[in-house]
């Protein structure tokens, strides 16, 4: 992961991933030199970090996406809402944190907490 030059100065990158992927598309990177795991949801993509808050059982590229933008973690079930991080079924009873991210010069980067819109 590095600042992308010129235009994305100051953007981190955070994949280099085929950025039309369908919905459902779960992959592992890194942000920050912490592992994250990205998911194409409905809305865009988002990198959120790649443990489950209930058992901090790793998502990795075995999370599994549901109804568009349900992230299920596969040790124990807990459903995350990747809009907004919520759970939506336990045992996890803590929120992931969501990291929007943006396509730039054809890479994943995290988006500009001002220039994105969360529901």
């Amino acid at each position: 992961m590095s600042a992308l030059p010129g235009g994305g100065a100051g953007r981190t990158a955070v994949a280099d991933v085929d950025t039309s992927a369908s919905v459902g598309t779960v992959v592992s990177a890194e942000l920050d030199g912490l592992p994250v795991t990205v998911v194409r949801h409905e809305g865009g993509w988002v990198a959120v970090d790649d443990e489950c808050t209930h058992a901090a059982c790793p998502f990795g590229a075995d999370g599994e996406v549901f109804d568009g933008y349900v992230l299920a973690c596969n040790c124990h079930g807990s459903e995350f809402d990747l809009r907004t991080g919520e759970v939506l079924l336990g045992p996890a009873e803590r929120a992931l944190t969501v990291r929007p991210l943006a396509v730039l010069e054809g890479r994943l980067v995290v988006a500009d907490v001002d220039a994105t819109e969360r529901p």
